[in-house]
């Protein structure tokens, strides 16, 4: 009787002890299939080409829930990134997107489009809404290249030439006309855009090539 217990405790120690095995190598293969190693396992483009500049996905880290692509050429930098968050209504906060009742004073952009002008703290911003965008250029009184009318023109003609991700809920575009500011701190110009709990942001030094960067994504 006791060499049979002992053979059913042997015996049940050695199927549990399978099972953990079994079981932790079902998770690490479970959590092997959600990392994600290449550009191609996500929604970020390989690459993107604007004004003469090649942007080149060089790395991705992270897994399919929550991912960075990072981008270099040409002496830039930039990044795609995915969050996952709590809910849809926390996502849609970060986009940080800016309404149709911006108060300014009222200039006419190319295509037709009618933008708000506000200056704040040295700096212009031209903001419009486009569908389900709000985009916003902003120029650095300082910057003598331009006026802020002009840059907002710009920006303006690039996303009548290709349409952003078509999965936004809501999305916001900021944008930048000098990649610094006047204390030589650099200006970040963003894309971001949600879809149910999924926050996408573009982040870049240009406003050109953080935009196609987005204009080219999986939509």
């Amino acid at each position: 009787m006791m060499k049979r217990t002992k053979k059913l405790v042997v015996t049940a120690t050695t199927s549990l002890a399978l099972l953990a095995a079994l079981g932790s190598g079902t998770l690490l293969a479970t959590h092997a299939a959600n990392d994600v190693s290449s550009v191609g396992q996500t929604a970020a483009p390989t690459t993107a080409t604007t004004a003469g500049t090649k942007l080149t996905a060089a790395s991705t880290s992270g897994t399919r829930q929550n991912y960075t692509v990072d981008y270099r050429g040409a002496g830039q930098s930039a990044t795609f990134q995915k969050r996952t968050l709590g809910s849809a209504g926390t996502a849609a906060d970060e986009v940080n997107y800016v309404g149709r009742g911006t108060q300014g004073s009222t200039v006419s952009l190319n295509h037709g489009t009618k933008a708000v002008v506000q200056g704040v703290m040295g700096h212009t911003y031209v903001h419009w809404n486009t569908g389900k965008w709000s985009v916003t250029a902003v120029t650095n009184n300082a910057d003598q290249t331009g006026t802020p009318t002009q840059f907002a023109k710009q920006v303006n003609q690039q996303l009548t030439q290709q349409d952003l991700p078509s999965n936004a809920t809501t999305g916001a575009v900021t944008v930048y006309s000098s990649t610094n500011d006047d204390a030589g701190g650099a200006q970040t110009n963003t894309v971001k855009w949600q879809s149910g709990k999924q926050l996408y942001t573009v982040s870049g030094q240009t406003a050109a090539s953080t935009v196609k960067l987005a204009q080219n994504s999986d939509h």
